[in-house]
This record gives C-alpha cells, sequence and structure tokens, in this order.
C-alpha cells in the first residue's frame, strides 16, 4: 500500500475510472436495487469486498464493485461523499477516523465506533467474529529472540541499528507506530516502506529486523516469521462491519439481514486460510469468495458456462 499509488488508485476510482474489476449487476432483475460496494486496497479487504458483492449479487441486488478502491481516508471519503454505498471498515481503523484511542476488547470497540459513528450518520451493521490487528513480526529462528514486545524494548536497546518495515498506512498512522512508543518505549533509528505483501520475506531475509504486519496475513505463516505479542494490547481490536450512509439504509430495509450469513461465517482462522488462498496458492479474491460462499452454501455454484463473475 505505498502511499502514492494508494492516492492514485483512489483518485482514479473517485473519477469514476474501473478499479480492479469494477463491474456491473449479475443478478436478474435487481430486485434488492443497485448498490455499489467497495473495498480497501490489501489482500483481506478485498475478499471481504469480493464476499459482499457476491453475497449481495446473490440476493437479488444489481451489484456494482469498486474493488479495490483506496486506502482508510479515500474509501471513507468515497463512502460520505456517495461514490460507494457499503464497505467493510474496521473497528481500530474507525475509532482512529474519529480521533479516538485503541480498544482492546472487541466488544468494547465495536460498540464505541458504532455509537460515535452514529452521529455523523454512519451505520455500522453487525460484525464479523475475526480480529485482524497490526502486529510487530520478526524472523523465526533470527537475532530477536523477544516474545512480546515488552521484551523488545529491552532487547532493541543492544541493536540500536535494528530497521523496522512499515507499509505506507501503518507507518503513517496514529494509532500504529506511535503506539510502540508511547506504549512499549520501543523506537527504531531506522525505518523502510514496502508494501504490505512485501514486509515478510524483506523481515525473513533479514533486509529488515522487524516488521509490521497484519495479524491474518498468510505470509507471516510462509515466510517463517514469529508474531511478537502485544501484552499490553497496544494496538486494539480491528473487527470489520460493513459500513453504509444512515440515510441511504432505507434503500436496501433487508440489507443487514441479508448480509447476516456471511458475517456470521467469518472468524480469524477462516479469513487466514482465505488470505493464503490469494497470497500463497495466488487465487484471485473474486474466485476465493465465490468458492467459499458456494461451500458454506450462502450462494448457489455458477452455471457452468460462467465465469467468476456470473457474466
Amino acid at each position: 500500500m505505498r502511499r502514492t499509488v494508494v492516492a492514485l488508485v483512489g483518485l482514479m476510482a473517485l473519477l469514476g475510472w474501473q478499479c480492479g474489476g469494477s463491474g456491473g449487476s449479475g443478478s436478474a432483475g435487481g430486485g434488492r436495487g443497485t448498490i455499489v460496494v467497495g473495498s480497501k486496497l490489501d489482500t483481506e479487504a478485498q475478499i471481504l469486498g469480493r464476499l459482499m458483492a457476491a453475497q449481495l449479487e446473490a440476493d437479488g441486488y444489481t451489484v456494482r464493485t469498486k474493488i479495490p478502491l483506496g486506502g482508510t481516508n479515500i474509501i471513507r471519503k468515497a463512502l460520505t461523499s456517495k461514490r460507494i454505498d457499503v464497505y467493510w471498515e474496521f473497528t481500530g481503523s474507525g475509532l482512529n477516523l474519529l480521533g479516538q484511542h485503541p480498544i482492546g476488547d472487541p466488544q468494547a470497540a465495536y460498540a464505541k465506533v458504532k455509537d460515535l459513528d452514529a452521529a455523523n450518520g454512519v451505520t455500522w451493521l453487525p460484525a464479523a467474529r475475526l480480529n485482524d490487528t497490526y502486529a510487530l513480526a520478526v524472523k523465526g529462528d533470527g537475532p530477536i529472540t523477544a516474545r512480546t514486545l515488552s521484551e523488545l524494548a529491552g532487547a532493541l536497546r543492544s541493536q540500536p541499528s535494528a530497521r523496522l518495515c512499515v507499509d505506507p498506512e501503518g507507518g503513517f498512522r496514529e494509532d500504529v507506530l506511535p503506539l510502540l512508543q508511547s506504549v512499549y518505549g520501543i523506537t527504531f533509528k531506522e525505518t523502510t516502506q514496502l508494501g504490505y505483501e512485501l514486509i515478510p520475506p524483506a523481515v525473513a531475509d533479514g533486509r529488515c529486523a522487524a516488521g509490521i504486519v497484519y495479524s491474518t496475513a498468510a505470509l507471516i505463516v510462509k515466510n517463517g516469521l514469529r508474531v511478537l505479542d502485544d501484552d499490553k494490547t497496544a494496538f486494539g481490536a480491528y473487527i470489520p462491519a460493513p459500513t453504509v450512509l444512515t440515510s441511504r439504509l432505507a434503500r436496501w430495509p433487508h440489507l443487514a439481514d441479508d448480509l447476516a450469513g456471511l458475517t456470521a461465517a467469518l472468524d480469524t482462522p477462516t479469513i487466514t486460510r482465505l488470505n493464503a488462498q490469494v497470497d500463497v496458492e495466488k487465487k484471485s479474491p473474486e474466485q476465493v469468495a465465490r468458492d467459499f460462499l458456494v461451500t458454506r452454501g450462502l450462494i448457489s455454484a455458477p452455471a457452468a458456462n460462467k465465469g467468476t463473475n456470473g457474466r
């Protein structure tokens, strides 16, 4: 998620360009109405977006997609400016948008962001059970033997040249790197910005002593990394929930019910496996999403003569 790429992709999307497979409807007649589904840039966000789009399409909506669209600030602006209708936001990101500190308890984080955002005219629908928080990972058999972030703070005193890898969103957000310093006293004299998918291999081959990662990323295991325990829950909970403008929710009175089965099917081990199918097995987010929904019985298998888009 390099910052320049995020900005460019978001600008193109907001100007009406086709972003990563933005498409038209797939449902006959669009009995539930037309809805535009967006997503952030990372693998998990694209999978979540595709899951939502395919589920709604099967439920009778005319679905258009802007997947992927941009980082947190860009996609939030797209929602509030009515360029998209719905996207999955994470509680930790939502609290950060609202100027709040992270909350480690998932239920408390969801309750607070839902309540605060209601005043902004944004409704948070029921959340999934997965928690994809930020984490700091090191090489499993590397020189850093610390098991917790508290232990890492002491270990870094003897490794002053240790380099940290970050992605541009996590590297600039107030609820990520600044918390390492304020909560744990952890500082790195040198940081390197990489795309989120490039951080695990960079840590594995020693270019970086540690890297900020998403806790559900399959690349953590693939690259033999060890995630340090956030023993003071500095990063907070990141639980995804569909977000939609309250003023537009009346257009889709069944939206929460139509997404209930999908939301209930998503937990942390499940999304980690789906991430692996994209990042390790190199399947497309759209195919992974449809296969999952079919396997869980949430949608019907597409006709043999249709592609993964149902078109």
